[in-house]
């Protein structure tokens, strides 16, 4: 049975396709951040996508009203930050064949079925390949860190030698002590929320927080970093195994990366990642070169990212 070939591509172009290309994406296990796509707290007003984030007023009596009544006996406030995703990726990602490629596609229900299975998995990957360059970039910003300060304690970017990143004991020694302190209560490593959303100008207030456990945390390692804890980890009759990191964080929450700008490693709350998949008004877009026969096929992904840094993290990067 032969699929009409207009039909199928008015199938195509439908939104449910859209949003098959990303759950291809998410099948995929070896792509570390698609744990941070995330829906909860995000708010979407036109083009604009923010993470709220929630906290309570100061003072022990402190409750919430959420109480439906209008007027001034009954009061629905929530204090809420606003933390805007921008635009990670905004791009047109295209798959092409030939004619005849096409039309055998179309010849059998199982045949037709296959070409979209690959169209779907060929374009997801063109988008995992974006986000792997985007996102280390996105998180390795001196703007979403305090330097440290040797003085008062505060701060939560390490600026060191370069031959430190050397020393596999003093990087695990880093990361682990780093981790511990992260467990508790304080708002020495965090930069806080911006005071006024639309000038940067005015500063930051940062925030009390914690993160629950190491399992809450997620370590990331440039990959020269991490090479050296696994073929470097015996020094001085000590023996650091690779399966350290694994064990106190758990095997997931231990990514490797070429990272940029000098960056070296870091542990951050995972909240501090939030990414948002702009669900699309349609799937793919098709043309078809008449001179050739070549069959053209459009995707739009359009996915906001921000890291949100009002949540503790500590990272270490090259003075």
């Amino acid at each position: 049975m032969n699929i009409e070939k207009n039909s199928y591509l008015k199938t195509l172009e439908n939104k449910v396709v859209y949003d098959k290309t990303f759950k291809m994406l998410e099948k995929n296990e070896d792509n570390p951040w698609n744990r941070f796509f995330r829906t909860n707290n995000i708010q979407v007003d036109g083009r604009a996508v923010q993470f709220l984030l929630t906290w309570p007023k100061d003072g022990p009596d402190w409750k919430p009203d959420l109480s439906i009544h209008k007027g001034n006996d009954f009061k629905r406030e929530v204090n809420a930050i606003p933390f805007r995703l921008h635009r990670l990726m905004d791009t047109v990602e295209y798959e092409i064949t030939n004619e005849e490629r096409f039309q055998e596609a179309l010849e059998s229900e199982a045949a037709c079925k296959d070409f979209t299975k690959n169209l779907l998995e060929q374009t997801a990957e063109n988008i995992e390949l974006r986000l792997e360059e985007k996102i280390p970039q996105l998180i390795c910003n001196d703007d979403n860190f305090v330097p440290y300060d040797d003085t008062t304690k505060k701060g939560n970017l390490y600026e060191v030698e370069e031959e430190k990143f050397n020393d596999p004991i003093w990087i695990h020694e880093q990361l682990f002590n780093g981790s511990s302190i992260l467990k508790k209560r304080s708002s020495d490593f965090n930069k806080g929320y911006l005071n006024d959303p639309d000038d940067k100008s005015k500063g930051y207030t940062p925030m009390e927080t914690k993160i629950r456990s190491y399992k809450k945390m997620v370590v990331i390692l440039d990959s020269k970093v991490r090479n050296k804890t696994i073929i470097g980890g015996y020094k001085e009759n000590v023996n650091f195994l690779a399966m350290d990191l694994e064990k106190r964080f758990g095997p997931e929450n231990v990514i490797e990366d070429n990272l940029p700008d000098g960056y070296m490693m870091g542990v951050m709350d995972e909240r501090c990642l939030q990414l948002y998949k702009r669900g699309g008004k349609q799937g793919f877009r098709h043309k078809e070169e008449a001179e050739n026969g070549n069959q053209w096929f459009f995707l739009n992904p359009v996915i906001h990212g921000g890291f949100i840094t009002a949540f503790n993290c500590l990272f270490w990067k090259v003075k």
